[in-house]
């Protein structure tokens, strides 16, 4: 303070902003101005004003803060972005924006409540942070979506180790009240100057990056490429079109048969869907599943999928082909809706075909909720269909989890069944898994099999099933019929 009053004695005029007590918590916070009074040059006397801003400050703070988190929010984001894009022109350097979003996170609310929720994204957002260098910045611009700013970036390289990083801790499992689940997460990268050149076109340009990530089934991390501005795009107008698909009959389902390696015979089939768009042809369910999962669409075409699915292979038997049973695969959103069980009933009263018949395929993440999990299992094992556990060694489930599930099958993923031959590690995982099932008593599927090396391992490693290109890529109805009469019988 006598400084202040020092340099108003010499004419300056000078305002600043002080703690009382550093050492006392919620001590005010004050702007403190000396006005120097002056005549023929000289100071006559010194006005002395103090202002409590503490209120200010806090006002502030809360427009710039995320309630939830305590992270910054977008608004800082915004401000710092535009400052750093600013110096790190002049310096002639790099920043990254990284988008992150948690995949299929609205399936925790409305699973675990929302409470529960809340709790998870403070955790996530905890361990985001800590993870991140000083220098980072890490803010929640809405639900689950965050962004990171990384300022005075050496090289991409950096911006993608970090992403791959941050991906390790969402993967962490969380407990919270007792519920142990895993997530999962989905990164955008965008680098200045490649990317953007301003703070808006770069994060939307994050965000087409993140979207790809998402739609090459997410838990991954993308670098903005150029073809990706017309995303965002395409994913409004996917979205459109998929609400009137079903309206328009413009779905159809295509067969992949399966085979008893032991026996080489034919033994089952998977029901796969896909769009016959108008004007676009066949889509790929890449493109358009990932839009129906995030916007809920997926429960309306999976209850289609499974209805058709019954009736067509009511008419397979009908026509005399083998009673062999159906895979029909279940979203996780519409596994947990209220009504499945009596879709499922619904499916198969209308058809007649019998529940033995028909095979429903879950993926590790419906282990979010054990307890909830197992009761829906058994109430659907109770209609006497069968169950099967998907793309299995992908998710991060814990075994104790997938032990605890009234399953009779489990699929391995064809990202494990592509690497034979190409390293250890894909065939000991297959090993491994095909050794636990046979040990819990359930039978092994693998999909994606192109080759007779992936077959002859499989049969070697005394895996029970198989499906893939080496014998047919999935096929329509009638291309199916023809298959099965010139293959099979």
């Amino acid at each position: 303070m006598k400084q202040l009053f020092q340099l108003a004695l010499s004419g300056q005029r000078v305002t600043v902003s002080m703690q009382f007590n550093y050492a006392v918590p919620n001590h005010p916070i004050v702007n403190v101005s000396v006005i120097p009074i002056q005549e023929n040059d000289k100071v006559h006397e010194v006005i002395g004003i103090i202002e409590d801003i503490t209120d200010q400050l806090k006002v502030s703070q809360l427009a710039m803060e995320d309630e939830l988190t305590g992270l910054p929010n977008r608004r800082y984001l915004m401000e710092k972005l535009t400052a750093s894009l600013a110096s790190t022109t002049v310096r002639k350097e790099k920043l990254a924006v990284l988008f992150i979003d948690l995949d299929r996170f609205k399936l925790v609310n409305d699973t675990l409540g929302h409470y529960l929720g809340d709790q998870a994204l403070k955790l996530v957002a905890l361990r985001l942070r800590d993870a991140l260098p000083d220098s980072a910045i890490i803010t929640r611009v809405g639900g689950d979506e965050f962004v990171v700013l990384l300022p005075e970036l050496e090289n991409v390289n950096e911006a993608k180790q970090t992403a791959e990083k941050l991906l390790e801790e969402i993967r962490y499992p969380l407990l919270i009240d007792e519920y142990e689940f895993t997530l999962t997460g989905s990164i955008g990268i965008a680098i200045f100057p490649e990317c953007a050149k301003d703070a808006e076109s770069l994060i939307k340009s994050a965000d087409a990056a993140l979207y790809r990530a998402k739609a090459d089934g997410g838990d991954a991390n993308k670098l903005f490429q150029s073809e990706m501005r017309f995303l965002l795009h395409e994913k409004f107008y996917v979205e459109n079109d998929l609400r009137r698909a079903l309206e328009r009959g413009e779905f159809s389902l295509y067969f992949q048969p399966q085979f008893d390696l032991k026996t080489n015979q034919y033994c089952g089939e998977e029901v796969l869907v896909r769009w016959n768009h108008p004007t676009e042809g066949l889509i790929s369910p890449v493109k358009f599943l990932t839009v129906a999962e995030e916007t809920g669409l997926i429960v309306s075409i999976g209850e289609w999928v499974l209805r058709e699915a019954c009736y067509q292979k009511k008419k397979l038997v009908n026509m005399g082909f083998p009673q062999v049973p159906m895979s029909v695969n279940l979203s996780l959103r519409q596994f947990l809706h209220r009504d499945i069980v009596k879709q499922v009933e619904g499916a198969l009263h209308d058809s007649c075909l019998a529940p033995r018949l028909l095979e429903l395929e879950v993926t590790e993440s419906v282990t979010i909720d054990i307890d909830r999990t197992v009761n829906i299992l058994n109430r659907l094992l109770a209609l006497g269909v069968k169950i099967s556990l998907d793309d299995f060694g992908t998710g991060y489930s814990s075994l104790q989890y997938v032990s605890q599930l009234p399953i009779q099958e489990l699929k391995i993923d064809q990202s494990f069944v592509r690497n034979i031959g190409q390293g250890k590690q894909s065939e000991g995982i297959i090993s491994m898994i095909i050794n636990l099932a046979h040990y819990l008593e359930i039978s092994v599927i693998a999909e994606g099999v192109e080759t007779e090396q992936q077959l002859m391992f499989l049969q070697k490693q005394n895996c029970n099933k198989v499906q893939g290109y080496y014998y047919t890529k999935p096929l329509c109805m009638s291309d199916y019929q023809k298959y099965l009469r010139t293959k099979i019988i």
